[in-house]
C-alpha cells in the first residue's frame, strides 16, 4: 500500500495482489468475453462489454475515495461489469457489431442497479446480494424480453469452439473454487440440480429457444439445461462468490443444495429459454438473502425497522413471484418463436 497527499488529506493507493480470486475470475470471464467475440457468435460488442466494465469501475472508484480516502484498485466493480455483460444482450445487438452501444442503457440501468445493492443495502456494514446477480434479475423481470435478454444456454454446435470453452470454464472452476474454498458448494449445486431437473425431463417438461427448431424435451432438456455453458459459468463463477455464500463448510453445501431446488422449483413450468435462464438466476437473489438472514424467527419485527433488512426481504420475495409470472407471458413464447413481440403476430 502506497499513498499521497491532497493538501492535508492523505491519500492511500491500494494495488491488486496477484492472489486475489477476483483477478483470477477476471481472467476466465475475460477469455470467454474473447472466444464470445470470435467464435462463439456472442451477440454482445465490444463497446457495450467496455462501456459497462469502465462505468462500475470509475463509480465504485468514486464512492470509495469519497468514503475512505483510499485510491482502490475496483476490481470488485470491473467484475460486477464484466458479469453483467457477459450475460444480458439489448435484443437487435448482432455479432460483428463490435463498437455499437445499442441498448447500451439497459447495461447502464444494470451497473447502477448492482452498485447501489451492493452500496445501500447493507445491514451490518455487508452487502447481502451478488450484485450482478441481482440487477440482472431487476433489469431482465422489468424491461422484459422485447428488449433485453439473457445469453443463450447453449453456445453453439457441438464442436471445437463449444469445446475450447468448455475447458476454459473446466480449468477455471478449478482455479477460482479452490482458492474460495468453495468445490463443495459446486457439486452440491451440480448433483442437487441434476436429480430434480431429470425429474423434469421424465415427466414431459420443455422450453422453447430461438436457437432450436421445436420444443426442448427429453435428455436434451436435461443436457441443453444441466450441462450448458451458462449454467456452469453460474454456479462455478457467480455463487461461488465468498462475500455473498454461506460462511461454514456445512452451511455451502446446504448453500449450493437449496439454490438448486428453488432454481428448479422455478423453472418446473417455465415454457421459454427466457423464463428458465431468469428462474435460475432469481433461485441465488433468494438463497442469497437466506445464507444472510437464515429462515425468520422470533426477533423479525424489530429486525425489520432497518431500512436495509426490509429492502432485501422485499427482493428476494418479488424475484420468484415476478419470475412464475414469466410463464403466462405470451409475448415470450412469440419471441422465442422466432416471431414478434406482439401478442397479435401477423
Amino acid at each position: 500500500m502506497t499513498g499521497f497527499a491532497v493538501g492535508e488529506r492523505r491519500v492511500r493507493v491500494v494495488l491488486p495482489t496477484r492472489n486475489d480470486p477476483r483477478l483470477k475470475l477476471s481472467i476466465v470471464i475475460v477469455t470467454l468475453q474473447v472466444l464470445g467475440q470470435t467464435v462463439l457468435n456472442f451477440k454482445v460488442s465490444i463497446a457495450q462489454i467496455l462501456v459497462t466494465i469502465a462505468f462500475c469501475a470509475l463509480i465504485e472508484a468514486a464512492v470509495v475515495y469519497r468514503r475512505d480516502a483510499m485510491l482502490v484498485w475496483p476490481a470488485s466493480a470491473m467484475l460486477t461489469g464484466n458479469s453483467i455483460a457477459f450475460i444480458l444482450r439489448a435484443s437487435g445487438t448482432k455479432h460483428g457489431d463490435w463498437w455499437t452501444l445499442h441498448g447500451i442503457q439497459y447495461f447502464i440501468l444494470a451497473s447502477v442497479l448492482a452498485l447501489l445493492s451492493k452500496y445501500l443495502i447493507r445491514p451490518d456494514g455487508r452487502h447481502v446480494f451478488n450484485p450482478s446477480n441481482v440487477a440482472l434479475v431487476a433489469t431482465l423481470l422489468v424491461i422484459g424480453p422485447v428488449h433485453v435478454f439473457p445469453q443463450y444456454l447453449w453456445w453453439g454446435p457441438v464442436g471445437v469452439p463449444l469445446a475450447l470453452a468448455l475447458a476454459v470454464i473446466a480449468a477455471g472452476a478449478v482455479w477460482v473454487l479452490r482458492s474460495v474454498h468453495m468445490a463443495a458448494m459446486a457439486a452440491a449445486f451440480m448433483l442437487t440440480f441434476g436429480i430434480l431437473v431429470g425429474f423434469l425431463a421424465i415427466a414431459g417438461q420443455s422450453f422453447l429457444a430461438t436457437w432450436h427448431t421445436g420444443p426442448v424435451s427429453g435428455l436434451s432438456y436435461w443436457l441443453y439445461i444441466c450441462l450448458s455453458p451458462e449454467v456452469l459459468v453460474f454456479v462455478f463463477f457467480m455463487m461461488s462468490d465468498p462475500q455473498t455464500a454461506a460462511k461454514s463448510a456445512r452451511g455451502r453445501i446446504l448453500y449450493g443444495a437449496g439454490t438448486a431446488a428453488i432454481a428448479a422449483a422455478l423453472l418446473s413450468f417455465q415454457p421459454t429459454e427466457f423464463g428458465v435462464k431468469v428462474a435460475i438466476l432469481a433461485a441465488l437473489t433468494v438463497s442469497c438473502c437466506v445464507a444472510r438472514f437464515g429462515v425468520p424467527t422470533r426477533g423479525w419485527g424489530r429486525r425489520l425497522r432497518d431500512p436495509a433488512v426490509a429492502a432485501a426481504l422485499v427482493i428476494a420475495v418479488a424475484a420468484p413471484i415476478d419470475t412464475a409470472l414469466l410463464a403466462k407471458n405470451d409475448q415470450i413464447l412469440y419471441i422465442e418463436r422466432g416471431l414478434t413481440g406482439t401478442r397479435n403476430p401477423q
